[in-house]
């Protein structure tokens, strides 16, 4: 009888926690939670003194219209609120047809900040905002944006179980702060191709029933030419690399920009440039073929220079790029390098680092590990010589 009494009173005091103190009920370990009104407010409860990380959790109300243009309008609407931003806003499709926008911003105190929205459906059909702000630190990106996949399904319960009787609006007060049909494609992966021509190239139908897998692996093979036989450095205007953070996904982006002297522009260049099939990639690669072309124009104004909106055909300004300089002959690299990524959003949360360390007597070492789901798996090192 003492038992079941002990139960019974286990279970009021569990039914009193959740019908007074849902944030109580729902509590996420290694998050502090708060909320007012509408909106649920998470702080990491190890976050570093002088380092600013803050997710908010809201339902929001499109008023009929679609996620894209009621986000793009909301960003806008709350930024006023917050500080003046440093760029254009990233409006970004996300998987499950949802959508996210990242951009920094300065404060009234000088300060740069990263934000970023991501929008959500609620498991009762109803969708949801939220809105990280952070330092611009990359630990603290990796850390706890890592860590967002296991709070979401919390703050989504959290939200349901609010009592408000309006969602936000972008009127209302500012919150502060089918798979692909598969075709046989003779890919492989030798980097020793001739130069392919035009002609040579599958038609466009064709090329547009592959796989996206398939996709990839056919341009990397035609765009690639024997070592040193492609592009001609003199035909090189400038070479610019942007490396930027990446806030809804957690991790560092970087983009080079390889601008010709013929007025076109290569974007997101990762082949390297005397390799470079310029006439089959500005094909493959371009409107007639992709949906997302990487070539388009450029140009240079007051000593900086703009890129040209493929689609929009608006000239965008070229924003925290740097000049990449070409080594001297005979130079050797001596140095490591380490790259560094996650996913934390949607499926498994996924953490990915490795380096390319380099030594003067040109050998090479690479190495790569990726943590999924708490499993580790990983490359090496290799070691190699680049003679």
């Amino acid at each position: 009888m003492f038992k079941i009494d002990s139960i019974t009173h286990a279970i009021k005091i569990a039914l009193f926690i959740l019908l007074l103190c849902p944030l109580l009920a729902f509590a996420q370990q290694g998050w502090k939670a708060s909320s007012e009104a509408n909106v649920i407010t998470y702080v990491p409860t190890d976050l570093p003194p002088q380092k600013i990380f803050q997710l908010r959790f809201y339902k929001v109300d499109l008023h009929g219209m679609d996620k894209k243009t009621w986000l793009s309008g909301h960003v806008k609407e709350q930024q006023s609120a917050l500080g003046q931003t440093t760029k254009k806003w990233k409006i970004k499709s996300e998987k499950h047809g949802e959508w996210g926008a990242s951009n920094q911003y300065i404060t009234a105190s000088g300060d740069k900040l990263s934000i970023a929205y991501e929008m959500g459906t609620l498991a009762n059909g109803r969708p949801y905002v939220y809105q990280m702000v952070s330092s611009p630190d990359v630990g603290l990106l990796i850390k706890y944006g890592l860590r967002i996949n296991e709070l979401k399904p919390y703050a989504g319960k959290q939200l349901m179980a609010l009592q408000v009787p309006d969602p936000v609006t972008t009127k209302d007060a500012k919150i502060s702060s089918r798979p692909e049909p598969e075709v046989p494609v003779t890919a492989t992966t030798s980097r020793k191709n001739a130069p392919i021509t035009r002609k040579e190239l599958v038609s466009v139908s064709v090329f547009r029933k592959m796989s996206g897998k398939q996709r990839r692996q056919y341009v990397w093979k035609k765009i690639r030419t024997q070592p040193n036989k492609g592009l001609n450095p003199s035909s090189v205007e400038t070479v610019l690399v942007n490396v930027g953070y990446d806030v809804t996904r957690g991790k560092v982006t970087t983009n080079t920009y390889l601008l010709l002297k013929d007025g076109t522009a290569y974007t997101n260049c990762e082949t390297p440039i005397r390799d470079l099939n310029v006439e089959v990639s500005k094909k493959l690669e371009g409107s007639a073929y992709s949906q997302y072309p990487k070539w388009t124009r450029w140009k240079k104004k007051g000593g900086q220079y703009y890129i040209q909106d493929a689609k929009s055909k608006k000239w965008e300004l070229l924003e925290d790029v740097e000049k990449a300089l070409p080594g001297k002959k005979g130079q050797r690299l001596n140095n490591t390098f380490w790259t560094f990524s996650g996913s934390h959003f949607f499926g498994p949360q996924i953490s990915h680092k490795g380096y390319y360390k380099f030594k003067p007597d040109g050998r090479f070492e690479i190495f790569s590990s990726t943590m999924s789901g708490g499993d580790m798996g990983g490359t090496g090192p290799y070691l190699g010589d680049s003679e």
